[in-house]
């Protein structure tokens, strides 16, 4: 650490969101980054080792506990303070964060500028946290009041002003009502929301930061407890208005006390903004059910897929749509773990308007929201995907049949396949990157009216972000469905794929195309996905430097071998873990042709992949042409 500047760790084990609170320290002339961290084994250790002044530590990690961090790291670290960053602001989280030692408490979502905040005010022990977890904290702390007020060696006056010093520096806004409903305290967020000073507000009541026509609700308000939030409108000092909710209750002290929490509701309406623009965009059908059951929102590809205008859907029971699904919408009864928050899927049957059926995927997420629980459902119509399930188990039967009702099949099967792989493209062009055009459209727009070199510097962040996501959703759709496979140019289509692996990993790739005979359609699209199965793990697993491919003629067939120099494995392992499927499908996709397979890795020397189809009439039997049982086929040599 050097100079006056704070040392700031950071543990998060999403690199995203890692990478992004690494710049934003890096980007303040006050804090220096000392440490990063991706699980809690090595938060303590980077903890223990560069002794930061303040650590922003991700609560859900793996390899322990935040808790249980945090009491290390005090013990290990007693100078390092830890500032809790968390997806979930539930009371019991925060409670047994704050318990352990943690100096502040953020909700992941909240402003760069109230992470800074939060530092600065760590390295100077003070405490934090997220406005919409600190009205939620309120009562148990007015309970550790009381029962600290009981203790004999804490007078009760020390303990009520630590009370309000805690609550001016809250980051949601709270006023501090005497006598009369006279303000006596209106911390930074207040002032900064109604425009006022504190000599502005001194004195002030309730009744004069709304408008005049909730002057009388405020009136009613004041020394009242709120059992529940009410929501009004702020006025500001200079008269402009802003969506505002009121929460309250009374102080206990030396004296009668009320206290308010204001928070402005104009990014909560931004961000429901934002979520209903998320779902109407989708390009798979998507309703929000509550608890009862009953459809509140539904998107445009709803009413396509099941026929009904959705104005007649919203309030209708869900089973309008999904006769088969549960009965009630609890975690419970969809089956859903309470700690998982995303992707359980049913497969279910749906109904539409006309009263046809269609079989129907659906992914049941949870979603905790203030006026309870509600599950959104994503639903998508798998017909022509069960029909080509069906084909292939269908294949697996007529491969000892006759040569041209396997061919048939093949063909068939492949021509599923890429259909669906077309429209999956086509939905992701037709929608989502029109979607993100806008938006950047829209940032374009908006750097027109800045002017600040550090806003500017941020939004050409922002912007860098967005093209990287175009352009990886731009070759998600090249990996559905290239160009040149349509015109039969195999060793085209694995070049420019192998281009884009170049590009992305560093990974050098030869090429060699010995094929002369020319493939029918379907026997190269089914080499092309063979073989990106296989390039897909080097790409992701291997860290090899340099990937070879040949396309080989051999027997009235097409051998594909693919040998990289990267870090290998160990195949009886890795085939034996569940959820690796890579392997197996570019074995059953040979298999199917009628050819074979042959798969090659130790640690530390590479993998070879290859695999043999037949070009023309393929044997009676798939077994005629068996792999090689060492080294490369007869007549050639190795890469």
């Amino acid at each position: 650490m050097s100079g006056d500047r704070i040392g700031v760790a950071v543990a998060d084990d999403d690199p995203a969101v890692r990478e992004a609170l690494a710049d934003l320290i890096d980007s303040h002339p006050d804090l220096e980054l000392v440490g990063l961290a991706s699980n809690h084994q090595e938060t303590v250790r980077v903890a223990v080792e560069q002794r930061p002044e303040v650590l922003v530590m991700d609560v859900h990690m793996p390899k322990g506990d935040a808790p249980g961090s945090v009491r290390a790291i005090r013990d290990r670290a007693p100078g390092t303070r830890v500032v809790a960053l968390s997806a979930y602001g539930d009371r019991e989280s925060v409670l047994s964060m704050l318990v352990a030692g943690a100096t502040g408490y953020l909700v992941k979502g909240v402003s760069a500028g109230e992470v800074l905040e939060a530092i600065t005010r760590a390295a100077r022990d003070q405490f934090s946290m997220s406005a919409n977890v600190a009205a939620d904290c309120a009562e148990p702390l007015r309970r550790a009041d009381r029962a600290s007020r009981r203790s004999e060696d804490v007078s009760s006056s020390r303990l009520e002003q630590s009370y309000l010093e805690l609550l001016s520096q809250a980051p949601c806004g709270v006023l501090v009502m005497g006598v009369g409903g006279r303000i006596e305290l209106a911390n930074a967020y207040v002032r900064h929301a109604f425009g006022y000073s504190w000599a502005e507000l001194r004195e002030k009541r309730l009744p004069d930061l709304v408008p005049d026509r909730f002057r009388a609700t405020a009136e009613q308000l004041t020394g009242q407890l709120l059992s529940t939030p009410a929501t009004m409108v702020g006025r500001r000092r200079d008269g402009t208005e802003f969506p505002a909710e009121f929460s309250g209750g009374h102080l206990q002290g030396t004296r009668p006390r009320w206290v308010v929490y204001v928070a402005d509701l104009s990014e909560v309406q931004a961000a429901e903004g934002r979520f209903r623009q998320l779902v109407e965009s989708s390009p798979d059908a998507m309703v929000i059910v509550d608890a009862t059951g009953r459809i509140q929102q539904a998107n445009a590809q709803t009413e396509s897929l099941f026929g009904y205008d959705r104005g007649r859907l919203i309030g209708s029971p869900v089973d309008k749509l999904l006769p088969d699904q549960p009965t009630t919408f609890s975690l419970r009864d969809w089956n859903v773990p309470q700690d998982e928050p995303l992707g359980h899927s049913l497969e279910l049957v749906g109904h539409r308007s006309d009263s046809k059926q269609f079989p129907a995927e659906v992914s049941v997420s949870p979603l905790r929201t203030e006026e309870g629980p509600l599950t959104v459902l994503t639903i998508r119509d798998i017909t022509e995907v069960q029909r080509a399930q069906f084909v292939l188990e269908r294949s697996l039967e007529l491969l000892e049949g006759t040569d041209r009702d396997r061919q048939a099949l093949l063909s068939h099967l492949v021509r599923a396949q890429e259909e669906e792989r077309g429209r999956i493209a086509a939905d992701i062009h037709d929608d989502t990157i029109q979607v993100l055009t806008a938006a950047s459209l829209r940032l374009q727009q908006l750097r027109r009216r800045l002017r600040d070199p550090d806003e500017l510097r941020m939004l050409d962040k922002l912007e860098e972000t967005l093209k990287l996501s175009l352009r990886r959703l731009r070759q998600l759709i090249f990996d559905l469905r290239p160009s040149s496979l349509e015109h039969g140019s195999l060793s085209t289509a694995l070049r420019s794929f192998l281009e884009d692996m170049r590009n992305e990993t560093g990974t050098d790739y030869r090429l060699e195309d010995r094929l002369e005979a020319k493939p029918p359609v379907e026997t190269v699209t089914l080499i092309y996905r063979t073989a990106q199965e296989a390039l897909m793990n080097v790409r992701k697993h291997a860290r090899a430097n340099l990937v070879r491919v040949q396309l080989l003629g051999l027997d009235d067939g097409c051998l594909i071998r693919i040998v990289d120099d990267g870090v290998g494995y160990d195949p009886l392992e890795v085939e034996s873990r569940p959820g690796h499927l890579g392997l197996a499908l570019i074995q059953e996709r040979a298999q199917m042709a009628g050819g074979w397979c042959r798969i090659e890795s130790e640690p530390g020397v590479g993998t070879t992949v290859e695999f043999w189809v037949p070009l023309g009439d393929p044997p009676t039997r798939p077994a005629a042409v068996p792999p090689p049982e060492h080294g490369s086929p007869a007549g050639e040599t190795g890469p």
